[in-house]
């Protein structure tokens, strides 16, 4: 999950930030258009009017990825998915969606506005730029408005190819789900197609480079990034098809470590307090739950600072947590999860006492139990 490093507000109730490598791509893209793409399509004006103008483009740039992000996160809400927040970063936007769509048809509109919005915007970019020169307007606002509408275009091009995590995977992962009625399948296969346009990226930004593009560093970046967040995908479809029709009871660990928020790092790893866990639940001085922590993450605490750092220094905080009921579909609670960056959930029973805690690693369990148990086994559903 991409981090907002800076705040912009809220959208419709939903968090709006940026990621700090926006300022990279910003420079650039300004960099490009007043140095390249502005003198060599006007070619009449000024140094300092370039830039002006360049700025300019590149703010409504964002604005319109901003506004293709904000769709979806509109089309979600409307069709029952939760948005936790709205992220510009280096390689465009990211709408972080607390679930997943219900049905088919959902999970297509909600891929598909986005492309559609990125159409729209180019349409009106482009009949800028034609009511403008039928006006007898020239110069580098005409430019500007041309650049607008192809780079839209270009951007709802790209954002339709049939390759998660793009739009046009969600696109082809709903038509495969409408017609298998496989939901786990479809989102596999989406997720494998994704895979592998990814690998093509690197492939091609990486000859680009050994040829003499230094550009070519850019597919490759960007095909790293897919191939990432394919694999993600394709890991999270099976898990989640793995405890699919499984309450959270099934799964979750009913005597999690309970350690106080005060406890040294040390003192937390010295301690029997495991007992084949690898999640334990976070209480303060008051004795209320403050939150979770991983044992990976208390184990990668350096030796010579864990007589200093305290467990509540390295849990994620209450408010952070996921929460879950033992009798909830444990799917749903999984993609609380997901929402969450991947941070382990508590569960309460119905007097909101602790009843246990679920991790990736315990869905992962669930997921891998022989066919007469809870579980099923996904590792050869797919060929």
């Amino acid at each position: 999950m991409v981090k907002q490093n800076i705040r912009l507000g809220r959208l419709g109730g939903v968090p709006v930030g940026v990621h700090w490598s926006v300022a990279v791509i910003f420079g650039l893209v300004t960099w490009e258009l007043a140095t390249l793409v502005l003198p060599q399509t006007d070619g009449g004006g000024s140094r300092p009017e370039y830039w002006v103008a360049a700025l300019v483009a590149a703010a409504l740039f964002f604005v319109s990825l901003l506004a293709h992000e904000a769709s979806h996160a509109v089309v979600a809400r409307r069709r029952g998915v939760g948005v936790r927040s709205i992220t510009l970063w280096l390689f465009g936007g990211v709408a972080q969606l607390e679930g997943e769509a219900r049905s088919p048809g959902a999970d297509f509109a909600i891929a598909a506005v986005g492309p559609g919005t990125s159409l729209l915007l180019a349409g009106v970019f482009g009949a800028g730029q034609l009511a403008l020169e039928g006006a007898g307007t020239h110069g580098v606002v005409v430019a500007v408005a041309g650049w607008l509408w192809q780079i839209n275009l270009l951007l709802a091009g790209f954002n339709l190819i049939p390759a998660a995590p793009l739009d046009g995977g969600r696109i082809l992962r709903a038509v495969l789900w409408r017609t298998s009625r496989d939901h786990t399948r479809a989102a596999v296969r989406a997720a494998q197609v994704g895979v592998g346009f990814g690998t093509l990226l690197i492939v091609l930004g990486v000859v680009d480079v050994f040829t003499g593009n230094a550009l070519g560093i850019w597919p490759a970046l960007l095909g790293g990034f897919l191939l990432m967040a394919a694999r993600g995908e394709e890991t999270a479809a099976r898990e989640r098809g793995g405890v699919e029709g499984m309450p959270v009871g099934a799964v979750m660990d009913h005597r999690p470590p309970v350690l106080p928020s005060a406890m040294t790092v040390a003192e937390a790893l010295a301690g029997p307090w495991w007992h084949g866990g690898d999640t334990a639940a976070v209480v303060g001085p008051t004795g209320w739950l403050a939150g979770v922590v991983p044992l990976d993450l208390v184990r990668s605490v350096p030796a010579h600072q864990r007589y200093s750092i305290r467990i509540g220094d390295v849990a994620a905080p209450i408010a952070a947590v996921p929460v879950g009921r033992p009798d909830e579909p444990m799917p749903a609670l999984l993609d609380r999860i997901y929402g969450a960056g991947g941070c382990p959930a508590i569960v309460l029973d119905a007097d909101n006492r602790l009843a246990g805690v679920v991790s990736l690693d315990d869905v992962a369990r669930a997921g891998r139990r022989p066919a007469g148990g809870a579980g099923r086994d996904l590792s050869g559903a797919v060929r």
